[in-house]
């Protein structure tokens, strides 16, 4: 009985000792075929990839490259009873600017427009003594700060939020107050900045037409009281309001008083053009119409301009000027 017990013990061991051998060759083919294979198969099959050593942590890292919102498609609109506040673009004049916190960043003293991509393209923005940058300064910030990357307007409060924090300001390009806009030398520099720290998408100041690059480019505050004419210099009527999507920033109509007659024409943003030489150094603003003057003279009417936020009165205006 000793005997056999003896020999089931010595066959265990035999086994055991097998077992550890399979699995020691197991190990080195492994590792030879490893060490074999070509850089991104070995990182799947375990093996680190030298090209995904993580970079050494700088001691002074760039505070607009923090990290980028998280991606939206639209603006949020803050209450959505109150939209209707937010499209005219005389009333985002003065808007508080705030960081993701609520902290104060600065005020939207001004736009500017890219009037034949009829889009709003930037916020210019009196910024916040807490900012630190240049006394008298102003900021652009790129409108899709605010379209595309998770921003709030707020009607109630006559807020902009950007998901953005203060330190993402530090080394921002700055502007001077009614700085030219054309040349466009200055765009660049901005654009490049902000990438970093935001979603930017093609909007610019360039119009997307044959034959360009073009600039129409104008600040808001430009457009509320520039006169329209027509092709034979004629006066037609006054820009009093500029109505716009708030979700995206897309311009659609103008509010003009017409020079006579009474209520108020919506004159889509499209049918009108600025003259080269307005936008030259000292040149007078002005916008000239692109159809026959008796189209605007035969407009439907409206009495005020609360009635634009009419959706419906807005798809028939598109109707009537040919869009």
């Amino acid at each position: 009985m000793k005997r056999i017990r003896y020999v089931a013990l010595l066959l265990g061991l035999a086994v055991v000792l097998m077992a550890c051998q399979l699995v020691q060759q197991g190990w080195e083919q492994a590792a030879s075929r490893e060490k074999d294979l070509p850089t991104d198969q070995a990182s799947q099959a375990g093996g680190a990839d030298p090209a995904e050593t993580p970079a050494p942590v700088s001691d002074n890292p760039d505070p607009a490259a923090r990290r980028k919102p998280q991606q939206s498609q639209a603006a949020e609109i803050r209450p959505q009873e109150m939209r209707s506040k937010l499209t005219y673009l005389s009333n985002l004049m003065g808007y508080q600017v705030l960081d993701e916190n609520g902290d104060k960043l600065g005020v939207a003293s001004d736009y500017i427009v890219n009037t034949c991509e009829t889009y709003v393209i930037y916020i210019v923005m009196e910024p916040a003594a807490s900012l630190n940058l240049a006394s008298g300064s102003l900021v652009l910030v790129p409108f899709e700060a605010v379209t595309i990357n998770s921003g709030v307007l707020d009607a109630q409060n006559k807020t902009i939020q950007l998901q953005l924090l203060p330190e993402q300001f530090s080394g921002a390009p700055t502007f001077t107050a009614g700085q030219p806009l054309t040349p466009t030398d200055w765009e660049g520099a901005v654009r490049a900045f902000w990438s970093k720290a935001a979603r930017i998408g093609m909007l610019a100041t360039s119009c997307n037409v044959a034959g360009g690059p073009v600039y129409k480019v104008v600040y808001a505050s430009q457009l509320l009281g520039v006169e329209l004419y027509d092709g034979q210099n004629n006066l037609l009527g006054t820009v009093q309001e500029a109505i716009l999507e708030p979700e995206s920033g897309k311009l659609g109509f103008y509010i003009i008083k017409p020079a006579k007659g009474d209520g108020l024409v919506m004159m889509r943003l499209g049918a009108t053009n600025i003259p080269k030489e307005s936008l030259l150094p000292g040149g007078a603003l002005r916008l000239v119409l692109l159809a026959d003057p008796q189209v605007f003279w035969d407009a439907p009417r409206i009495n005020n301009i609360e009635e634009s936020a009419d959706y419906a009165l807005q798809g028939k205006m598109r109707q009537y000027w040919g869009q």
